[in-house]
């Protein structure tokens, strides 16, 4: 607990997170379910992965399976389970504002274009549940530098690491995740919430923290510490947040964390082995 408390209080949240933003911690902006929002990205509805709804309001829902964004799991657990007590019976989505249930809505390209909400990332991501192996329909999220494909790529890799429960077959998806963590994400002026100056920075940050955190949960499944308490690697440009004096710090750490990750496969024997047990996994979906 005293490692946790000391990553988590290395950043100061101020410059990052608005006041009236730091409420929405806990909404389905901030949910590794709802892969194509943060908190200052994805105008419109989104879409939960766990409960297969469009979500009208990201920011005033949530329920009681939430898994923030911003941190890694195992950093703001006591957190997220007070979170999960509270809205312990309530079904599916749950209103912030008035605490009362809010019906799921299955998705539809229909639906979508009848109420001018249609997003494609947002649509393709809605196909998941109809490709196999879901491990492959998460590989062609991956790769570039659009900043929403960037954080909607680490939260399903760490959707996949959470249902699956190991990390035998997530390897794969956390090298390349590790492969382009150093690349600056950019985004569309339709893409992000905020319309003054600050907004493409705030929205960088969304994607920052989800890939280390994605990286960091990796590191947690598959016990290799270093991995777990990455951030503890990278000094002034994380908690500082400058981009200019991170970028450096992660493209230097990148070779020694994906050196890490391939060693620990290797050692494990599960680096591409002759027969792929990739469909072997515990898959709950």
């Amino acid at each position: 607990m005293a490692e946790a408390q000391s990553i988590s209080n290395s950043i100061d949240p101020r410059p990052y997170f608005r006041r009236d933003q730091m409420d929405q911690l806990f909404s389905c902006r901030n949910c590794i379910h709802n892969c194509a929002q943060s908190l200052h990205v994805g105008r419109g509805p989104g879409f939960c992965l766990k409960h297969e709804s469009v979500i009208w309001d990201s920011g005033e829902t949530t329920c009681k399976y939430l898994h923030r964004k911003d941190l890694p799991q195992f950093v703001v657990d006591e957190g997220v389970r007070e979170h999960a007590a509270e809205y312990a019976f309530y079904p599916a989505l749950v209103s912030l504002r008035t605490g009362a249930s809010i019906a799921r809505i299955r998705y539809s390209e229909k639906f979508v274009w009848e109420h001018r909400s249609f997003d494609p990332l947002i649509n393709a991501i809605a196909q998941y549940y109809k490709a196999k192996p879901h491990w492959a329909f998460i590989q062609g999220f991956t790769g570039g530098t659009d900043g929403r494909r960037s954080m909607a790529y680490a939260a399903f890799v760490r959707r996949y690491m959470d249902t699956c429960e190991t990390w035998r077959s997530a390897y794969r998806l956390v090298l390349a995740l590790v492969d382009e963590i150093d690349q600056e994400p950019t985004f569309g002026s339709r893409e992000i919430l905020a319309d003054d100056g600050i907004g493409f920075d705030e929205a960088r940050w969304d994607v920052v923290f989800t890939r280390l955190s994605g990286l960091q949960e990796y590191g947690d499944h598959a016990g290799i510490s270093s991995i777990m308490w990455a951030a503890d690697s990278l000094n002034g440009g994380l908690s500082k947040l400058d981009w200019q004096l991170l970028h450096p710090e992660l493209n230097k750490m990148r070779g020694v964390w994906t050196d890490e990750i391939l060693e620990h496969a290797r050692t494990n024997n599960v680096f591409f082995p002759a027969v792929d047990d990739t469909e072997n996994d515990k898959e709950l979906e």
